[in-house]
């Protein structure tokens, strides 16, 4: 028996005798290849900011009832390892509200009183890449407790944006559209828990969460910033349930229309890692 055990012992290193794999094992695959991430999911958003055009400004929720919950597709793409990866994001918002104007306002050179009736719509398409580099990687040292790894740095990226906003009061239709390219820097990290088997439905769990500001290039320009948290439960090791936050914010200004929309929201997903 001893003898059995010494020739599994050589022939599949990494496991302990009782058939469970070890800390040392578990790190080297936490320090994978390459790989690929496929992340589509449901962005649950509500629109916060104000708009203005030609003076003064109204707020797109309290004023212009487009506060309604959007469910909007969110799509999430990476293709690396944990220290380094490239990000691709896309996504599509669309959101309305009409009844009786809350309050006085201005727009487009017309003055606008409370009990006016009035329809708006408001459209955002985003697709932003990201390059990310992970320079401190934490692994504490291999044990026979739940081992924790850790990788943290920054990234830089580029975000565009396709944006229309309309407004109508009383046959008095406007439109402002434009086109939008940001630049941007920030920082993220991830925290992985391996379960090392423990758990038979659970593989291991991860944090993510990034933060990142810019400047938006475009028409007479303007800032963005915008932060992504989220928890991963990893059923097996390369399929994943995901709850998390997005929150996405830019203050523009295109001659006499200035806006700063804010989309914000719980992001639930799915991730497939191969």
């Amino acid at each position: 028996m001893q003898s059995l055990a010494l020739a599994l012992a050589l022939v599949v290193p990494g496991y302990a005798d009782d058939g469970q794999p070890t800390a040392e094992a578990v790190a080297q695959q936490a320090a994978a290849p390459l790989t690929f991430s496929i992340t589509p999911g449901v962005w649950l958003v509500r629109l916060r900011g104000d708009s203005s055009w030609g003076g003064g400004s109204l707020d797109n929720s309290d004023q212009l009832a487009m506060d309604d919950l959007e469910p909007s597709f969110r799509g999430e793409f990476r293709v690396g390892r944990d220290d380094w990866g490239i990000w691709l994001m896309g996504t599509n918002f669309s959101t309305s509200g009409n009844g009786r104007f809350g309050g006085n306002g201005t727009w487009a050179g017309l003055n606008y009183n409370a009990g006016e009736d009035f329809s708006s719509s408001f459209d955002m398409t985003n697709i932003a890449i990201e390059g990310q580099w992970n320079p401190l990687d934490l692994i504490g040292e291999p044990n026979a407790n739940i081992p924790l790894f850790l990788t943290f740095g920054g990234h830089i990226g580029g975000l565009y944006t396709d944006m229309k906003q309309t407004l109508d009061f009383g046959g008095h239709a406007t439109e402002s559209k434009g086109e939008y390219a940001s630049l941007y820097g920030g920082i993220q990290g991830l925290l992985r828990m391996d379960t090392m088997d423990r758990l038979s439905w659970l593989h291991h769990i991860e944090f993510r969460a990034s933060g990142s500001a810019g400047a938006t290039l475009g028409h007479d320009g303007g800032t963005m910033w915008q932060v992504r948290a989220d928890l991963r439960f990893f059923f097996t090791e390369n399929i994943a349930i995901l709850f998390g936050y997005r929150l996405l914010e830019l203050n523009i200004s295109n001659d006499q229309y200035e806006a700063n929309p804010s989309l914000q929201g719980l992001y639930v997903g799915a991730t497939i890692d191969f």
